[in-house]
C-alpha cells in the first residue's frame, strides 16, 4: 500500500508539471496603456509573440503634452487624489474577461508608481480579473519597478502573478523585440481546464470537438442543445443562425476572431467562424472548436446544416461520472482499491483486464497529460 501510495504522488507530481504550458499555448489579452508610445511597442510586441489580443487603456485625454515635468506634477496630483480615494476617469472597460485565459499588463512607470489610467483599469476590473493568471511589464526612464509590482498586486489580491515582471528602461529600449521574445518564453501558465459541457459540431460526414465557455451564455446555449440549425454564409469567414429565443449576452469586442470561435451575436444569432481576422464587431463567447484545420473545407463557401450536441458519452477514465477526467478519478480508483464503497467497478476498472489497480491509475494521467 505505501509504494502504491508513493507512485500515486509521483504520478500526481507529474500532471502538475503537465499542466504548466507556454504563453503561446493560452488565450492572452494584452492590456497596455502608452503615453509616448514605447509601452505599445513593447505590448505590440509581447502579443506578437504569443498570439494575444491587444486591448489599449484609453484616458481621459487631460494629460498635458509634450511629457514635461508639467505632465509629472499633473499625474502626481491626481495620484494624491487616487490615494485619497478619487479615481480618474478613463475611456476603457471590458464587460468580460472569460474568453481569455491570461492578462498581460503592460503599463510605463510614473514618478515611481504604476500609471494613473493603468491603475485604475485594474481598480475598476479587479472583481473580474479574480482567479485569472497575470503577468506583468513595465517601461520606465531608469526607476525600478518594485511600487508598480506592489500596486498590481494590491489591485488585484485575487488574481494569480505568474512569472517575473519584465523592465524595459531607456538603455533597453532598443532591445525590446528581442526582450518581450526572451521573456514570453519564460511565462508558463496553468492549462485551462476543459469544461464538463464539452461539444460535438458535426458537418455532414465530419465532427468536431468543441469547448463551452464558461459563462452564461455558454450555459444557455448548453440547455438547448442537442440542436441542428440551418446556417447562412456570410463574408467569407462564417456561418450564422438567428434562434427563436434569446440567450444572456455579455457583448465585448474580442479584437481577433479565430477560425473555430462560436459566438453570439447581438442575443440571439449563434456564428460559427471559419477564419481567422480582426474585427470591430462585438460579440459574447459560446466557445470554440478545438481543432479547426479542417473546418473551413467542411462548412465549404455556402449555406450549411450544422449540428451541435453535447459529448455526454461517457469517458473511460471518468470513474465519478461528472463528465470529465482529471484527478478526482484518480481519487475514485484509489478509494476503490482502499475498500471504500460508492465506486462502481466497470468504471474503475480503466483498462477494462478485470481487476481494479495501479494500472488504471496509470491509464488515467496518460489521459490527463495528454491533454
Amino acid at each position: 500500500m505505501k509504494k502504491l501510495l508513493l507512485l500515486l504522488g509521483i504520478l500526481v507530481q507529474a500532471i502538475s508539471y503537465a499542466g504548466a504550458v507556454p504563453a503561446s499555448d493560452v488565450r492572452s489579452l494584452v492590456v497596455y496603456y502608452t503615453y509616448s508610445g514605447v509601452t505599445e511597442s513593447l505590448a505590440q510586441a509581447i502579443a506578437d509573440d504569443c498570439g494575444g489580443t491587444l486591448l489599449q487603456v484609453i484616458d481621459h485625454g487631460n494629460y498635458p503634452r509634450p511629457e514635461s515635468s508639467t505632465t509629472y506634477n499633473y499625474a502626481n496630483n491626481e495620484r494624491s487624489q487616487i490615494d485619497a480615494g478619487t479615481w480618474p476617469v478613463i475611456n476603457t472597460t471590458v464587460e468580460s474577461f472569460d474568453q481569455w485565459d491570461a492578462i498581460i499588463i503592460c503599463t510605463p512607470l510614473w514618478n515611481g508608481k504604476m500609471a494613473n489610467p493603468m491603475l485604475t483599469f485594474l481598480h475598476n476590473h479587479a472583481s473580474k480579473l479574480a482567479g485569472k493568471q497575470v503577468a506583468l511589464a513595465v517601461t520606465s526612464w531608469s526607476s525600478g519597478i518594485t511600487n508598480v509590482v506592489n500596486d498590481a498586486h494590491n489591485q488585484l489580491p485575487n488574481s494569480t502573478f505568474v512569472g517575473t515582471p519584465l523592465h524595459i528602461n531607456y538603455n533597453n529600449r532598443s532591445n525590446i523585440s528581442s526582450m518581450a521574445q526572451n521573456w514570453v518564453n519564460t511565462l508558463e501558465f496553468e492549462a485551462p481546464a476543459a469544461p464538463a459541457g464539452d461539444l460535438r459540431v458535426i458537418v455532414g460526414n465530419k465532427t468536431f470537438t468543441a469547448t463551452l465557455a464558461d459563462n452564461a451564455t455558454a450555459d444557455a446555449f448548453r440547455s438547448m442543445l442537442p440542436m441542428t440549425l440551418n446556417m447562412n454564409e456570410l463574408n467569407g469567414n462564417e456561418k450564422y443562425c438567428y434562434l427563436s429565443t434569446n440567450l444572456p449576452s455579455a457583448a465585448s469586442n474580442p479584437g481577433t476572431i479565430h477560425a473555430g470561435d462560436i459566438m453570439l451575436y447581438g442575443d440571439n444569432c449563434v456564428v460559427l467562424f471559419y477564419e481567422t481576422f480582426n474585427t470591430s464587431y462585438r460579440y459574447t463567447r459560446i466557445g470554440a472548436v478545438d481543432d479547426p484545420s479542417e473546418l473551413a473545407d467542411a462548412l465549404g463557401s455556402g449555406n450549411v446544416s450544422v449540428r451541435f450536441e453535447l459529448a455526454t458519452t461517457i469517458l473511460e477514465g471518468d470513474v465519478n461520472g461528472d463528465g470529465s477526467v482529471n484527478i478526482s478519478d484518480i481519487t475514485a480508483v484509489i478509494d476503490y482499491i482502499l475498500g471504500k464503497e460508492g465506486i462502481d467497478f466497470d468504471t474503475a476498472d480503466v483498462d477494462n483486464d478485470g481487476s481494479v489497480n495501479i494500472s488504471d491509475v496509470s491509464l488515467i494521467i496518460d489521459y490527463i497529460i495528454s491533454k
